[in-house]
Order: structure tokens, then sequence, then C-alpha cells
């Protein structure tokens, strides 16, 4: 069943405040705490756990530097930059997703705050769940200004998820 919209914007808000009073603990130095990579849109499912395991660590080096240069920009901060965004696969998960996406090699990425955790060996599970993550939302082809795999959206020069998935329920 379908989370309600109002409790998703309400964990939403909650996550975006986490995150305001607890930046510095979801770094640890040049790695991002709970790391994963997820899938963005119920048809990069097929697709991200390949991406995970072929550029992983490759991704985490280059990504914090990303996360800080967000903060110092002020962006991060920026609550219109952050909204919920329920599961295409489970309508009753939520997650806080970033308007700007982080792009690695010919992949884009959604930085998302997770509320949940599991099997994740920085917190076990003793304290907050609540942590950075990456999702897949898709990749570039040289020919193609379009997202593939699907060729029906274009991302903006500035990095800006587009406004028809952007504004998603």
């Amino acid at each position: 069943m379908p989370c309600d919209w109002e409790d998703c914007l309400k964990e939403g808000e909650e996550a975006f405040q986490y995150m305001i009073h607890h930046y510095d603990d979801m770094l640890d130095g040049d790695r991002v705490k709970h790391f994963d990579i997820w899938y963005a849109t119920y048809w990069m499912q097929s697709y991200y756990d390949d991406v995970k395991e072929l550029y992983g660590k490759e991704i985490q080096v280059e990504l914090v530097p990303w996360i800080k240069n967000e903060f110092e920009s002020k962006r991060l901060f920026e609550p219109s930059l952050w909204k919920p965004f329920r599961d295409g696969d489970c309508p009753s998960y939520m997650n806080v997703g970033y308007k700007k996406l982080f792009f690695f090699r010919n992949y884009y990425f959604q930085l998302q705050i997770e509320t949940t955790c599991s099997d994740c060996v920085d917190c076990e599970r003793k304290d907050n769940p609540i942590h950075f993550h990456l999702a897949l939302y898709g990749w570039k082809d040289e020919h193609s200004d379009k997202v593939l795999p699907y060729n029906d959206v274009s991302v903006l020069p500035d990095y800006m998820m587009p406004e028809q998935d952007w504004n998603v329920k």
C-alpha cells in the first residue's frame, strides 16, 4: 500500500533536517558512511547492481568531493533541491532525492538521503539509520543528449533532474 503523501513529506523533512544537523557525521574522510548504490527509477533495477559492482569504489572517490562542493556552494542545504520520492517497486517505501545529478563517467546518479539501513557495517542498526546513498538514474550515450536506456528525457546542462521526473509524487 502506498505511503500517504503527507507522511512522505513529513519523513522527508525529518531526513533533510537530520542531514543539516549531522552532515559531518554522514561522511568519514574520503568516504560516505553507509555507502550504497541503488536505483532512482523502477526501470534502473536491472542495471544498478552491475554499475555498483564495476565502479562502486571509484564512484565514492569522486562522490565525496562532489558532496563537499555542493555543501560549500550552499546548494546542499537548499530545501527546494530536495524532495521525497516513493520507491517505484515498493510504494510504501520512500527516500529523499537531490535535484542536481551526480555525473560519473557516463552515468547519472541521484544523491539521496536514505531513511533505513540494512546490512551496514557503519551502524549495525545501533544508531540513526539516516545516510547518503546514490541511485542510478541512467547514462549518457555520446551520440545523444537523452538519458538512456529509454531516451525519453534530457539532463539539463547544469545537471538538474528534468522536471518530468522531479515533479513525480
